[in-house]
């Protein structure tokens, strides 16, 4: 074996395979490329249901959010109103990305110098720039604040419903 085929064997990165939903697993038929046997899915079932909110879903911010960022907080809890889209265990991650944004727009406001000519930032300052728009993006993702989001997660609801009346004919 040559020394490149080596490296690219060493190299490679192996992907975790996604995680299957309780609800969308099937005894004995291909679901998501797999068999599953009725105890798998008992056992899958289960731990599902330990795991699944049994309360109202009330989200308070933390302490240490900025007032600034406490209005994208409201304005973002306001846009969602009626969707179940975000869950008390994303308190965490929602204000991160209040916070984010909070310093993206900082960063990104036009600057004035003492002749009232515009200020470019530094390359350090674009390099954080870009890195906020990446968190940013991350966050509105997982979040379900974007479309590709929001789109996953009706697939994910269409899906066990469409799972859940097949079942009937099985």
């Amino acid at each position: 074996m040559n020394r490149a085929r080596q490296a690219r064997k060493r190299t490679r990165v192996y992907m975790p395979t996604n995680a299957v939903n309780a609800k969308t697993m099937g005894v004995g038929k291909k679901g998501n490329g797999k068999h599953w046997t009725a105890s798998q899915v008992q056992a899958r079932q289960e731990a599902d249901a330990e795991v699944t909110r049994k309360t109202k879903v009330r989200l308070k911010p933390p302490a240490w959010l900025t007032t600034d960022a406490l209005l994208i907080w409201k304005r973002i809890l306001k846009q969602t109103r009626g969707m179940q889209l975000l869950d008390n265990l994303d308190e965490n991650m929602l204000a991160v990305y209040c916070d984010t944004m909070i310093k993206y727009q900082e960063l990104s406001k036009p600057r004035l110098d003492e002749q009232g000519k515009p200020q470019f930032l530094s390359e350090g300052g674009v390099k954080a720039l870009q890195a906020y728009a990446r968190l940013l993006s991350v966050y509105a993702d997982k979040l379900g604040l974007t479309p590709a989001g929001r789109a996953r997660l009706a697939k994910k609801e269409a899906d066990e419903k469409l799972d859940a009346f097949g079942g009937e004919f099985d």
